[in-house]
């Protein structure tokens, strides 16, 4: 690894990788750093039973093959190799194993970035670690029964049990989906969900979306906004009619977690064997120690840490609906480029 660069990415995901393969187009130094021991490895440890939503040709990576897949979509598995196909490709200078314990700054040197492997002085860093690096749990308290959260269930060899599953987003479903072969599942409604149809006559709804542009507006847009403000998912089966059809009986929502049981909105209680949270993940910058840029460990001051060099990229709807998507790392890393000046 080395010991000082001009640019350090921080996680080897897709929009990592991405950039990397145009600073390296551009001669840059830089550096990726990678916690995990390969590329794909935060992908292979999602939950089982994952694949991707958007179709396989909204998922190539700059000048690289489209990636197959056996069915129409990507598993988890099948996207993870192919990033690790294209990393190799890329030959992009990558570092893992390499964990970020903490990110300083000095006027004369620049950023410092303590790792697992040692010090990096940078003068720019970017924040690639994208949407999924640390999940919600509903509850850190002591139960009598297993609680999990969405890092937590690469493998869901569960049989015979009672699980609740708290929050009924993409992941929520698709995860009560997969357990109710074997198990009684209770899914836990939260807000209002809005679902739309995988094709339309046949063709993909996000390959129509990219096509009509709903997915590059701009999120200061009211459509926007209201895009997200609904977000919709597409429907993989996992509507309420299908997932009452599978056994998954809706509850509503958790509203508190006891030693014992589960206790929900309308009062009813369940005692489950195992409960998974699936209410979303939070971006945490506990690493970044530097309090200029940061009003709480939960929020960065863009504007502050951007004029200082530290960026972050592909967050979901950083700049609109594509952002957060394998689709918009393109768009994403060039428009950092940008701002980095290497146009």
């Amino acid at each position: 690894m080395k010991l000082s660069t001009d640019a350090l990415i921080i996680g080897a995901g897709h929009i990592g990788l991405v950039l990397g393969h145009y600073l390296q187009a551009r001669n840059v130094d830089f550096q990726i750093v990678e916690a995990h021991n390969k590329v794909g490895e935060q992908w292979r440890k999602r939950y089982q039973g994952l694949s991707l939503f958007t179709p396989n040709s909204l998922n190539k990576l700059p000048n690289f093959h489209q990636p197959s897949s056996k069915n129409t979509y990507l598993t988890k598995d099948e996207f993870a190799d192919y990033l690790a196909e294209f990393a190799k490709h890329a030959d992009l200078p990558l570092s893992i194993n390499c964990k970020v314990i903490g990110i300083t700054y000095d006027d004369a040197i620049g950023f410092r970035i303590k790792t697992t492997k040692g010090e990096v002085k940078a003068k720019t860093v970017v924040l690639a670690t994208g949407a999924f690096s640390t999940p919600l749990r509903l509850s850190d308290k002591q139960t009598r029964f297993q609680q999990l959260d969405l890092n937590e269930l690469e493998s869901m060899a569960f049989r015979n049990k009672h699980i609740v599953v708290a929050g009924d987003g993409a992941s929520g479903r698709q995860i009560a989906k997969t357990l109710s072969q074997h198990n009684k599942v209770y899914l836990a409604q939260g807000k209002q969900r809005f679902l739309f149809s995988q094709s339309v006559l046949g063709i993909s709804t996000f390959w129509l979306l990219k096509l009509f542009g709903f997915l590059r507006i701009p999120k200061q847009f009211k459509l926007a906004n209201w895009l997200k403000h609904r977000d919709p998912f597409p429907d993989t089966g996992i509507n309420y009619k299908k997932l009452r059809q599978l056994g998954v009986q809706l509850v509503s929502r958790v509203s508190a977690v006891e030693y014992n049981q589960v206790v929900l909105d309308d009062g009813n209680c369940i005692n489950p064997d195992i409960l998974i949270s699936a209410i979303g993940y939070q971006q945490g910058y506990d690493i970044i120690q530097i309090p200029e840029i940061k009003t709480d460990c939960k929020t960065l001051d863009v504007a502050s840490s951007e004029q200082m060099g530290l960026f972050q990229i592909g967050q979901p709807w950083q700049h609109n609906r594509a952002s957060g998507l394998i689709y918009g790392a393109d768009y994403e890393s060039k428009k950092l480029l940008r701002k980095l000046g290497l146009t």
